[in-house]
């Protein structure tokens, strides 16, 4: 694996190898930055790994949900995301330092995390749907790191953070749009 700060590709892209299988992997043309794996079918639990270190995310709540962010092998939170409305939220770390995660635009399948003062650090665009037909379909998203998240160590964490919510915001929108017969 490479580190993220220490590529020199122009686009990074989170994939899913084998559709089927709960597994992603972010690649910068054939080097591999980092892997994310859902430990649980209800995608509550995941596993992130990059060469700064592995994590877990724990989602935990119902009424006023929230996303645990631990070191692996730790019961004690790094950081703690809070969703809000429209795809919004915001992630802070347990020294202060607090990222904003934000959807840029109603129709726009692009979602970005945001320093404090406002400055884009990562964006996350996802790729369209380009398979027809039943059965799992490939899920991929085009990752940029701006200038300014290059020099946070965080940039890592936020790549891995943004794909899990995006892909749990998948989730949701095919749940949604799912016959009633299909979810019970």
């Amino acid at each position: 694996m490479k580190a993220i700060i220490n590529t020199t590709a122009s686009s990074l892209e989170w994939r899913d190898p084998v559709p089927a299988e709960p597994r992603y992997e972010l690649w910068a043309g054939e080097d591999l930055l980092a892997t994310l794996v859902f430990e649980s079918p209800c995608r509550t639990l995941a596993r992130v790994e990059t060469t700064e270190g592995r994590w877990t995310l724990q989602q935990s709540g119902f009424l006023r949900p929230s996303l645990h962010l631990r070191e692996e092998d730790s019961d004690l939170d790094l950081a703690v995301f809070h969703p809000a409305l429209l795809g919004h939220g915001h992630l802070q770390f347990t020294n202060g330092v607090t990222f904003h995660w934000r959807h840029e635009g109603l129709g726009a399948a692009v979602w970005s995390f945001r320093g404090d003062g406002g400055e884009v650090l990562i964006t996350l665009k996802l790729e369209p749907d380009t398979e027809t037909g039943p059965g799992p379909h490939r899920i991929q998203a085009e990752v940029e790191v701006t200038p300014a998240g290059h020099f946070s160590p965080r940039v890592p964490l936020l790549a891995a953070l943004g794909w899990y919510l995006i892909l749990l915001h998948q989730q949701e929108r095919e749940l949604a749009a799912a016959p009633i017969e299909q979810v019970f």
